[in-house]
């Protein structure tokens, strides 16, 4: 199979010099003057960037959501019916010192369940030691219940359902002792009152006919009920989890099957009217041209063989072009850089075209393979042990690359080929179109945007001057798509996608896929926003991906990704830089 190494994917976006680095920007025409967005267009661009990568909620989350809101409505009826209980136990009277028992423990309760439902309203702010005050409060109520009212009596029930719709929601450790405590509380003062070591302060107390041998077994049974149905609360909550499981696989699936076709959209609309090509059959230099395997922006890409009927392939710049000085620089410009880079993991260069040729052509090395994008296709998501190579080999190429001053700036899967040989497969790294050199290339770019959205880095979707960190950003993206079968960014409106690119941290790849805590947090290192944060060369992030698979990822890269992570959570927006007021020149 042919190398397919075109910029198809890839934009190029005049950005106007006077608009702040901070802010991501979207093309607009030449004459007209640009202005800032305002928060409610921040606001569309994220509605629109949700809208095509919604943050997945994970089982944690919905049933710590669930538990928020069943205890901010278990704090606003305990406050309600503490409060009315109260007027009822005046009302009522009775033995003196139960009554008075009763009154200061639903007194409490009320009071700590109406601060609470009036602090945490919002589900956000829930916090499990905060709730848990509430429920041990609320013990007193249960316990001077018992004594007011009976061990017997009718509050039993009222015991047994707050038990049930506790244990529906809360830890295994936290109903494990708030049972100890209930059961404990009503057993033991049954027991006390039927021994006679506590006098009868009950509304409603056993008859002289009820011995303490009969009063001791029922005590027995009725904490059996109150177990089971403690038991039928944590049964619930085992059925909710293995829902919300459920719920939370289908999303994920549905989630990367829409970033899959979001993709093979994309990839289709750029391959419409490959194989016939404008120079099929025709003769450039000592090439013979045949179908078309690419085209993009700057070009086409034609299967071709020399004069000895070797195979090849030969990069011809776009018809639309020719007369444009600055892209044909460019054009002859890829030829130098791919001519420098004269390593096993990017690919060789055959011939350039003299700088008079009426059509400007690059011909390069035909290679046996696929690029990773159709590997992709076949195989969505990959086990870290099988991306760590390909990354490695990856890492390898861009180090060349980078050590010659040359910077990438469109890596995406497209542009990485598997080349087969007879000493096995090698990924070598294509298309330098775009490529930025450390000098001399300065005024071919100046003010352009330049890359494919979904694997720019926030600097580089900012239209500012870029390093081999650009290539490292991409790279880390490139991990994330093979390990969760997603990109970070999904295909959709080109401003959206660049407001994400520069504001937005994907969700993390553990909601997605299987991955270990240390493969994380090297993507969360390799996927940094500012550019600082980030592994310093190619090399290194395919070193730390290799050490997270093997599990021996260094603390100082773990401790970065938990900074990173800190102050952008995976699947949240960053901060905004503050905007001016106005804009100058």
């Amino acid at each position: 199979m042919a190398n397919e190494h075109d910029d198809v994917g890839t934009v190029q976006l005049r950005i106007p010099p006077h608009l702040p680095a901070g802010e991501p920007t979207v093309p607009t025409p030449p004459t007209s003057t640009p202005s800032p967005p305002t928060p409610s267009d921040e606001r569309a661009l994220e509605q629109a960037s949700r809208s095509a990568s919604r943050s997945i909620l994970t089982p944690e989350e919905g049933m710590r959501a669930f538990e928020a809101r069943r205890l901010w409505t278990f704090a606003v009826a305990l406050a309600a019916l503490c409060t009315g209980s109260f007027a009822i136990v005046l009302g009522l009277g009775g033995d003196p010192f139960g009554q008075r028992l009763h009154l200061a423990g639903l007194g409490l309760t009320a009071l700590a369940a109406g601060v609470y439902a009036a602090a945490y309203r919002d589900p956000a702010r829930y916090r499990p030691n905060v709730a848990l005050v509430v429920i041990y409060t609320s013990m007193l109520a249960t316990g001077s219940g018992f004594v007011y009212w009976g061990v017997f009596s009718g509050f039993f029930g009222v015991v047994t359902v707050s038990g049930y719709a506790f244990a529906s929601g809360a830890t295994r450790r936290n109903v494990v002792l708030a049972t100890s405590v209930s059961v404990g509380f009503h057993f033991g003062i049954g027991l006390a009152q039927a021994i006679g070591w506590l006098g009868d302060h009950a509304l409603v107390v056993p008859s002289s006919s009820f011995s303490p041998t009969g009063q001791l077994v029922m005590l027995i049974l009725l904490q059996v009920i109150t177990i089971g149905a403690i038991a039928g609360g944590r049964d619930a909550q085992a059925k909710m989890r293995t829902v919300l499981d459920e719920h939370d696989a289908a999303l994920r699936e549905l989630s990367r099957r829409d970033a899959q076709l979001a993709e093979a959209h994309e990839a289709a609309r750029d391959a419409r009217g490959l194989s016939e090509g404008r120079y099929s059959g025709q003769l450039l230099g000592r090439f013979r041209l045949g179908a078309i395997l690419g085209r993009g922006a700057m070009g086409e890409v034609y299967e071709a063989e020399d004069e000895a009927r070797l195979g090849c392939a030969v990069k011809v710049l776009a018809a639309h072009l020719l007369a444009d000085e600055t892209a044909i620089r460019r054009f002859h410009r890829e030829a130098q850089v791919i001519a420098a880079l004269d390593a096993p993991n990017i690919v060789r260069m055959i011939e350039v075209s003299p700088p008079d040729a009426a059509v400007p052509f690059l011909a390069m090395e035909r290679l046996a393979g696929e690029d990773l994008a159709a590997r992709l296709k076949a195989r969505p998501i990959w086990d870290a042990r099988e991306v760590a190579p390909v990354i490695a080999q990856i890492a390898a190429g861009l180090a060349i690359a980078h050590r010659a001053g040359v910077v990438h700036r469109d890596l995406k899967p497209s542009n990485l080929f598997a080349a087969l040989s007879p000493g096995g497969e090698t990924w070598k790294v294509l298309d330098f179109g775009v490529a930025k050199l450390s000098t001399g290339d300065a005024t071919l770019t100046v003010g352009q945007l330049i890359g494919t959205p979904g694997y720019m880095a926030p600097e580089q979707a900012r239209g500012e001057d870029l390093d081999e960190r650009a290539d490292v950003y991409a790279l880390a993206v490139i991990a994330y798509r093979l390990l969760t079968g997603r990109p970070t960014v999904i295909p959709g409106a080109l401003p959206a996608m660049i407001h994400e690119v520069v504001f937005r941290m994907p969700p993390a790849p553990s909601q997605l896929a299987v991955v270990s805590p240390q493969v994380e947090a090297v993507r969360a290192v390799g996927l940094a926003k500012a550019r600082g944060q980030r592994f310093a060369t190619a090399l290194e992030l395919g070193a730390a991906l290799t050490a997270a698979v093997d599990g021996r990822l260094g603390a100082d890269v773990m401790a970065r990704a938990a900074a990173i992570e800190a102050r952008t959570p995976w699947g949240q927006w960053g901060q905004r830089p503050e905007r001016k007021r106005t804009l100058t020149d």
